[in-house]
């Protein structure tokens, strides 16, 4: 499968080892256990999905069906290619009103790239990651076209 074609399918447990690289890569202090990713497996086995590409898995989300974004990651090497885009859209329209999570406030990047799918703070947590507060970021149905127009601007900077 070319990588200009990535599918977005449901975790299988043939995925963890690539699902452990990835965690290791985008959260090196904090990766979860691959007894905590085989947990939320089990308890969101429609909602824990990867993005796969000709050369594996190289994304994941694990979201449950009020809406909660538990996760998500993209491998460093296919950052800014709009597969984070491409899975937040899918958690997104399988939940169809509103989606949140929690950000570390020191985290600019994510913080951004939130923004730039048109969510917004509505709270924060005081150490929620022990040294750091947890920035609560939402986004509703309403601002749909916000990520819509978001996505289509970054697949066409992609583009150039």
């Amino acid at each position: 499968m070319p990588e200009d074609n990535p599918i977005i399918r449901k975790f299988e447990p043939g995925d963890i080892s690539e699902i452990l690289e990835i965690e290791r890569q985008a959260f090196p202090k904090t990766a979860y256990s691959r007894k905590l990713l085989l947990h939320y497996a089990a308890h969101f086995p429609e909602t824990f999905v990867v993005m796969e590409t000709g050369k594996g898995v190289v994304g994941y989300i694990i979201f449950d069906k009020s809406g909660h974004i538990h996760s998500t990651a993209v491998k460093v090497a296919h950052r800014r290619r709009g597969f984070g885009t491409m899975l937040f859209r899918h958690a997104f329209n399988y939940v169809g009103r509103k989606v949140w999570l929690e950000v570390r406030s020191r985290n600019i990047g994510a913080i951004e790239f939130y923004k730039g799918m048109g969510m917004s703070v509505s709270g924060r947590v005081p150490s929620y990651y022990g040294n750091d507060d947890a920035l609560v970021m939402v986004l509703r149905h309403e601002l749909e076209r916000t990520v819509t127009r978001n996505s289509k601007e970054n697949r066409n900077k992609l583009n150039r």
